[in-house]
């Protein structure tokens, strides 16, 4: 970007307010650029103070020829030599304070627009001169200044060696600081937009500098009326630097409330793009613990939420491009939402009758997804007592909107996972269970175990069912009844009038690649061994109705022990895996369940499996408690499992198998009992 010397001065009508220290309606503190800029503060190396002595008019006037001279001969030069003397020319002029220095700068900043003059510009010493101008307190002269800056940033401009002579001693500070003069506004924006193009080290430093709030704070002020063009390259600087760690961490608290006032529009009116610089930016300050604090604390929350409603008014946009980066911009704010509600603060300063809390549950039955998405998240992440739950879904109703949200057959898959997951929260309170069974939400949950295009909302739903089951007969038993079969749920007989919702499960399990998916219905089905089994053994008058579902479990449900199966041949958790011992053995503690067991170890190789789990080894002292606790605990699984086969002695264990059985008995369990 050429800077040249034939555009009009913006207008700065409201440049007082660049003097003013103030603070937002949250009590959040936004300096002024004076004070950002404070008179005390260090500068990098500047020029020496002008001589006293005037030098004689003829001399001044060879020094400004003998720099027009050298100008022109550098031009048919292939080094810089011809340049050589006019750092010696410009002092001369500065000492004396000569009316020829700025005719001087001038014409040096006329020829840094040739791209060929750029780096003998910083070989000869020129920009280093301009630089320690700009940086000296007695450069007064605006006109001296603005072609100083002016020669800076096109020596700048694709010059990485120029670039790094001005960012080695911090002149960027210096730069910055000519902000305040509302003259040299329109030059220093330039300047800086040409020094960090694709050139990290200066970027870096601007943010450190502070840049983002300053030009934050000038947009704010009105600094850039009437100046379209000057303004697209500040929001390209912001976009540029804002992300930067250290321009975030040095920022003030109060840039903040200025991203969040701009970006909803309340001081300026935005372009997309504008809208989408300032949205990206916002998400990477509320992702620094800092500035998450001052949002949650200071009330700005509220704000940045209603940020995400008010991105919808850009949603008729005219490209594909543009659409595509709106809905960038708003998964950068959910996002950001997303992790701050995760904050303790977050469920200690908005609780579930605030203003704000209100206003996510309406989002819950919004027709538009983000939206959704952001109140299910952000309501989930304050569900996190027992207390809290209980009072959504007995006082609030909130279950009842989430089950209508996954039974919406246009929901995107985004939506119903986080869905899901406000659900699985609320679930955890074990007085809400009862509550989300009647509301309906096993048939809501089913449906989604053929979700087959995000695996993730399949597994989410499968979670669920686990959760309600816990501890809970009656819930257990909503899952062995008929299921409401749904014309994109019947199966592939067409007849699915007899199916229960685990035969749904085992359906899943059956087309599923996910071993995450395939482990989850395991552990349904322990969990099912592990409360109905039990008490099925008890000769209370009671516990009838538990032996009578136990068997509608294991005798109308082919493969029901497969899930099982699943869980010891996995290798990623073992704790998993010595729980599918423990579910195996459990099943094989009753008639029916011992046949189960029997076709799972003829799928899975289990004789095999079973033989080498017991040929593992004790784990030693180095090992750790952990591991040979769990090698016990799997031995003593597959012991009880071993023992409970051969004595129920099912149909499906014919001759050979009983052997082997009695084989592994006799040379491993039966020695590992003795070693007991």
């Amino acid at each position: 970007m050429s800077i040249t010397n034939d555009g009009p001065p913006v207008q700065t009508a409201n440049t007082a307010l660049l003097s003013t220290h103030t603070q937002d309606a949250e009590g959040l503190a936004c300096p002024s650029l004076k004070d950002i800029f404070p008179k005390s503060a260090q500068l990098p190396p500047g020029l020496d103070p002008p001589q006293t002595q005037s030098s004689p008019l003829n001399e001044q006037q060879e020094s400004l020829l003998s720099i027009q001279n050298a100008l022109k001969e550098q031009e048919s030069l292939p080094d810089a030599v011809a340049l050589k003397s006019v750092p010696g020319d410009l002092t001369k002029l500065w000492d004396c304070q000569s009316q020829y220095l700025v005719q001087a700068t001038e014409a040096l900043a006329n020829g840094s627009r040739n791209p060929s003059l750029r780096a003998m510009y910083g070989q000869a010493g020129i920009l280093s001169f301009f630089l320690r101008l700009v940086a000296s307190k007695d450069a007064t002269d605006s006109r001296l200044v603005l072609h100083s800056l002016r020669l800076i940033g096109n020596s700048c401009a694709d010059t990485d060696e120029n670039r790094e002579i001005v960012v080695k001693e911090n002149y960027t500070s210096a730069i910055l600081r000519h902000l305040l003069r509302s003259e040299l506004i329109q030059v220093v924006i330039p300047v800086v937009y040409n020094m960090c193009m694709d050139f990290e080290p200066a970027q870096s430093q601007l943010a450190a500098n502070k840049i983002v709030y300053i030009l934050l704070r000038l947009i704010k002020d009105d600094a850039f009326r009437d100046n379209d063009g000057l303004l697209e390259y500040v929001y390209e600087l912001i976009e540029l630097v804002g992300e930067q760690e250290q321009g975030i961490n040095n920022s003030p608290e109060g840039t903040l409330s200025l991203l969040t006032a701009l970006a909803l529009g309340k001081d300026v009116d935005l372009e997309l793009s504008q809208f989408n610089c300032l949205a990206s930016c916002l998400a990477a300050y509320l992702n620094n613990d800092r500035f998450q604090n001052i949002c949650l604390s200071k009330n700005l929350l509220p704000d940045v939420v209603s940020l995400l409603e008010h991105s919808l008014s850009f949603n008729r946009t005219s490209s594909v491009e543009d659409a595509q980066s709106i809905t960038q911009s708003r998964l950068k704010i959910n996002q950001a939402l997303a992790e701050s509600s995760g904050s303790p603060l977050f469920a200690e300063l908005y609780p579930i009758d605030s203003r704000l809390s209100q206003t996510l549950k309406s989002w819950l039955t919004s027709t538009d997804s983000e939206l959704q998405i952001c109140a299910c998240v952000m309501l989930g992440n304050l569900a996190r007592s027992d207390e809290i739950c209980i009072a959504m879904v007995r006082d609030l109703k909130i279950h009842v909107e989430l089950i209508a949200v996954l039974n919406n057959n246009n929901a995107r898959g985004a939506v119903l996972h986080s869905a899901l997951g406000f659900v699985k929260n609320l679930a955890i309170a074990s007085d809400n269970r009862e509550y989300l069974v009647d509301a309906g939400i096993i048939p809501a949950i089913s449906r989604l175990w053929r979700y087959e295009t995000v695996p993730q909302v399949q597994l989410a739903a499968a979670s669920i069912a686990r959760q309600l089951i816990i501890s809970s007969v009656e819930n257990i038993s909503r899952l062995l009844q008929p299921a409401r079969i749904t014309p994109s749920s019947t199966n592939e007989d067409g007849d699915g009038s007899q199916q229960t919702y685990i035969s749904l499960l085992l359906a899943l399990f059956t087309k599923a690649d996910s071993t995450p998916i395939k482990t989850e219905i395991g552990r349904i089905v322990a969990s099912l061994c592990r409360t109905l089994v039990p008490k099925s053994k008890s000769s209370e008058q009671e516990d009838r109705k538990d032996a009578l579902l136990l068997d509608g479990l294991l005798t109308r449900h082919s493969g029901i022990a497969l899930p099982l199966g699943a869980m010891i041949t996995q290798t990623q958790w073992p704790v998993v895996r010595s729980e599918g011992w423990f579910a195996l053995a459990l099943m094989a503690s009753t008639d029916a369940g011992a046949e189960a067991v029997m076709y799972c170890l003829g799928e899975i190789d289990g004789f095999a499996l079973i033989e080498q789990a017991l040929n593992v080894e004790k784990p030693g002292e180095a090992d750790g408690e952990t591991e040979r606790l769990q090698w016990r605990k799997d031995r003593d699984n597959i012991v009880v499992l071993v023992q409970e086969l051969l004595r129920s002695e099912p149909e499906s264990l014919g001759y050979s198998w009983k052997s082997a059985l009695q084989e592994l008995m006799s040379t491993h369990v039966a020695k590992y009992l003795q070693a007991m």
